[in-house]
Formats: structure tokens, C-alpha cells, sequence
């Protein structure tokens, strides 16, 4: 089976228990809190995935890292992992587990990359415009990225905008060399 798929069927029972029990909030807050403690410790996670490590040093260790960091429901959730031998997948599953939280609370990604950071009032003027877009939350992520030279590359989900002024320069410098243009005497 496939990871992805794996990680989506634990993450979606995981949020459905959670949403059962009235604690979506705050395993929304574990997930986060997961993630962002993996996505620091690499120690940590080549430990999780390591076969040479056994169950219990291993759900010893997550016990010692989160304590009461996290809810017992997560706590039980990652017992349930290290049992069937998932816990080298907390990072996907994490992953999988807030996108999933975005879609049940109607939260869009938007993406914007420019060439320089974006002030305020920019910011609020991609929000507007995406807003128009989809109805309901939106996450800003940011990006600056010196070679699109100038304008924006802004991402909804799988639709994409592009108004940098490197891809209108490629643009121009295609339609020159794709046509046969002769010199007039």
C-alpha cells in the first residue's frame, strides 16, 4: 500500500475520532506541534524509522519528547502507530493529517512568489483577488524568489498564475525565434 494512502487512512481516523470526541482543536494543535518537532530533529525521525530501534525505546522516547504537549488522544494514537510499525510515516502522517484539517475547516493553500517581499497592502491585494476565488479561509504562503525578476507566480491548489516578468521575457523571446521575420529594404 501505498504511503500516501496509508498516511491518509490513519490521519482521517485519527480526525474523525477526534472530531467524534469534540477535540479537533486541540489535535490540530498536536499535529502541528508533531510536525514542526520532527521537522526539527532529524535524530528523531531517522529514530522513528529505524527497524534496529524496538517498539517500546521508541514510544519511551516520543513519551519523554511530547509529555503533556500533546492530548492523551493523540498519545494513544501514536502507541496505536509504534504497534503496527508506522511510526517511521509521523511525518507523513502529520502532513496528511493537516491537509485533511484544512479541507474539513474549508482553508485554501495560496502560494505567491516575488522577486522581492511583499508589503501590506500587496498582501491584502493577493488576498482579495483570491478570495474571489474560493469562499472561505486562506493560507498565504510566501515565497521570494530574485530570478522571475519581477511580478508574481501565485498558486491555488492545482491552478496557477504566472505574471513573473522572467516568464513574459521567455514569452517574447520564443514568439521572436518561432517567426520568420524579413528585413525590409
Amino acid at each position: 500500500m501505498a504511503v500516501a494512502r496509508v498516511a491518509s487512512r490513519y490521519a482521517k481516523a485519527l480526525l474523525s475520532l477526534a472530531e467524534e470526541r469534540g477535540q479537533l482543536n486541540e489535535v490540530a494543535e498536536d499535529l502541528a506541534t508533531l510536525d514542526q518537532v520532527v521537522a526539527e530533529n532529524r535524530e528523531l525521525e531517522l529514530m522513528l524509522q529505524s527497524p534496529l530501534v524496538k517498539a517500546d525505546k521508541k514510544q519511551a522516547v516520543l513519551d519523554a519528547v511530547f509529555g503533556s504537549q500533546i492530548s492523551d488522544l493523540t498519545k494513544a494514537y501514536l502507541r496505536i502507530l509504534i504497534q503496527k510499525g508506522r511510526e517511521g510515516l509521523i511525518k507523513d502522517l502529520t502532513h496528511e493529517g493537516n491537509n485533511q484539517l484544512r479541507v474539513m475547516r474549508n482553508i485554501q493553500v495560496a502560494t505567491v512568489t516575488t522577486a522581492v517581499p511583499l508589503d501590506a497592502s500587496l498582501r491584502e491585494k493577493i488576498l482579495t483577488q483570491v478570495s474571489k476565488v474560493h469562499q472561505g479561509e486562506i493560507e498565504l504562503t510566501e515565497h521570494v524568489d530574485a530570478d522571475i525578476l519581477g511580478g508574481y507566480i501565485l498558486q491555488i491548489g492545482d491552478r496557477m498564475i504566472d505574471a513573473s516578468v522572467k516568464r513574459q521575457i521567455r514569452t517574447l523571446g520564443r514568439e521572436l525565434t518561432e517567426h520568420d521575420y524579413e528585413p525590409e529594404f
